[in-house]
């Protein structure tokens, strides 16, 4: 599986080795070429407000493109990170934010995988495979899903 990192922001340092371990894990069940897209809260109200209407920040975005994939080098979907959110967040909850952001790409995984998280009942289902994956990958889950004021607006 290919993994493309474009980070076209400057507020946090990303760790390609972390991103690229914690997106295979999160996709390794996919077909496809996968993009990975760090932004800044302006980055990231364009293309809520371009592509979904909304005219926002948010933590992630994800993109299931509808042709993908046709071979496992055709590009299948795109996560779009706000590394603002997750420094904000991950702050709030006294978090590193390298975990933030690996929550944030497994949440995008999943959505590319057709969890959904508009109902109570499909949110507890998929917050709990983010915490079975996030596990396997070590990091301390008991800390990754507390009431936060973003997920009013995220969807998360």
């Amino acid at each position: 599986m290919k993994i493309d990192i474009t980070n076209l922001q400057d507020a946090v340092r990303i760790s390609l080795p972390a991103v690229r371990r914690v997106a295979r894990t999160a996709l390794k069940d996919m077909l496809g070429c996968y993009s990975l897209v760090f932004v800044d809260d302006d980055q990231m109200r364009e293309v809520n407000l371009k592509y979904l209407g909304r005219d926002y920040t948010t933590d992630v975005i994800a993109f299931q493109f509808e042709d993908a994939p046709l071979t496992k080098d055709d590009c299948a979907g795109e996560i779009i990170i706000s590394t603002d959110v997750a420094l904000t967040e991950s702050e709030s909850r006294g978090l590193d934010v390298q975990a933030e952001l690996a929550l944030y790409i497994v949440h995008g995984a999943l959505h590319l995988a057709d969890f959904d998280d508009a109902t109570p009942e499909q949110a507890e289902q998929m917050h709990q495979k983010e915490k079975d994956i996030l596990a396997s990958l070590d990091y301390d889950v008991e800390n990754l899903w507390k009431p936060i004021r973003s997920q009013q607006k995220s969807g998360r």
